[in-house]
């Protein structure tokens, strides 16, 4: 039996989870969020453009809903921000 057609059980470590937390008023949770991911991978020596694909996948929902609200021009920005680079989508 393959890990796919498996179901969960109530005590199984690899059940998706998810976590809410409060933010202050005046804090930009997603810019935050997709940052501190940029930064991760820039610092695991990922590229730009390999990094931005994060975004463009559904597989990584997070990132995704945060391309998808914010558009990509603004996540263009912030890896080339990041990256210290024009649109991000070099190096």
């Amino acid at each position: 039996m393959s890990g796919r057609s498996k179901a969960f059980e109530d005590d199984d470590p690899f059940e998706m989870v998810a976590a809410h937390y409060p933010v202050e008023s005046g804090v930009d949770a997603d810019r935050e969020m997709a940052r501190c991911v940029v930064e991760e991978y820039a610092l695991l020596g990922w590229p730009a453009r390999r990094i931005r694909r994060l975004f463009d996948t559904p597989a990584y929902p997070a990132l995704h809903a945060i391309l998808v609200r914010r558009g990509a021009a603004s996540i263009d920005a912030l890896i080339g921000a990041v990256f210290g680079a024009g649109d991000g989508k070099t190096a």
